[in-house]
């Protein structure tokens, strides 16, 4: 019995996250012939989007917060210096990131990578984790207080979807803090206890 519980509640975690990536935003991003510019269409669902091109001393040359569910816009890059540059989308479920290479009058986007984030909710004093983890990367987990004591950690090896409950039911009244830490990323996520 508790088996087959575990293995609906696992049935209904997929489920949901598959139709919450079904709305993920849509994103194209097109280099416009010859000229030296960059073409963004986006259509978001997320308050919390931001655009940022970075050059390769990792120095942030634009960054700008998308507010509208649609937006369109032309980079014109004619002022960059022949190089490598890096065109960045970060939403709250993944962060998209585009290495372009400019030269002359020439603008080439070289290829997509997708790092998706974990996702948080809480219900009541609860908090529940989910992570999809397609490389089968090691990813650790700690919970600390506001003094900084770790109160939870686990490391877990070889999981293509991480879910984590945590109860804070009976907690003391403090802010704690989430840690999850996936080969170079590392996210945060606080939760206040009244």
């Amino acid at each position: 019995m508790k088996l087959n519980l575990k293995f609906t509640a696992m049935i209904a975690l997929m489920l949901t996250t598959v139709v919450g990536m079904a709305r993920e935003p849509k994103l194209s991003l097109i280099t416009n012939g010859e000229s030296k510019s960059l073409v963004v269409e986006l259509d978001t669902q997320h308050d919390k989007t931001f655009l940022k091109i970075i050059d390769e001393d990792q120095n942030i040359i634009f960054s700008e917060k998308v507010s509208e569910t649609s937006y369109t816009k032309k980079f014109d890059l004619n002022e960059l210096e022949s190089g490598s540059y890096y065109f960045e989308v970060d939403d709250a479920l993944r962060t998209l990131v585009y290495p372009i290479s400019v030269e002359n009058k020439e603008v080439k986007i070289l290829k997509r990578i997708e790092n998706t984030k974990p996702v948080f909710r809480l219900k009541g004093d609860r908090l529940f984790l989910n992570l999809l983890n397609l490389e089968g990367k090691d990813v650790q987990i700690k919970v600390f207080d506001s003094n900084n004591r770790t109160l939870y950690k686990e490391v877990i090896e070889n999981e293509t979807v991480i879910t984590k409950a945590f109860n804070f039911e009976s907690a003391y009244e403090d802010q704690y803090t989430v840690v999850v830490k996936e080969g170079k990323n590392i996210y945060y996520e606080d939760i206040v206890v009244n």
